[in-house]
């Protein structure tokens, strides 16, 4: 029986969404400036992100880009095996703050599924935090 995974994690920003969103786009090519791990890369295809082709890896996830808003959202649906899902990056703004929030939301199999999530599990909120505290950095460039 399949299982339910939906975690969030959000912080705002002083920083626009065009601005944030461009960064977000760039993640995994030679312009990165937010991926915190050296030692754990985040990689993508080359050139520009387009939906059904553009793919993604880091911390053993897999992904095909399945919706690109610009300046709205970056989401990408989960190619590893025992996984039925997708994650991404949704922005949000109030005032001069930018709200970035990343979800993630799957069904795991009961085998391939719930051992890719034990082992990203851990990795999950600490990426995600330094990838936060990393993007904070650069937007006060």
């Amino acid at each position: 029986m399949p299982i339910e995974l939906s975690e969030s994690r959000s912080r705002t920003f002083s920083g626009t969404k065009r601005r944030i969103f461009h960064l977000l786009e760039e993640m995994g090519t030679s312009g990165d400036q937010i991926w915190p791990f050296a030692s754990q890369p985040f990689m993508r295809s080359p050139g520009p992100m387009n939906v059904g082709k553009t793919e993604e890896w880091h911390l053993g996830i897999h992904s095909m880009l399945a919706e690109v808003v610009p300046e709205e959202r970056i989401v990408w649906r989960i190619l590893n095996d025992g996984v039925d899902g997708h994650h991404g990056f949704y922005l949000s703004t109030e005032g001069k703050q930018t709200t970035l929030d990343y979800r993630i939301e799957a069904k795991l199999s009961e085998t391939d599924g719930r051992l890719l999530w034990r082992r990203f599990e851990d990795q999950f909120e600490r990426s995600i935090e330094a990838l936060f505290d990393k993007l904070n950095r650069v937007l006060k460039r």
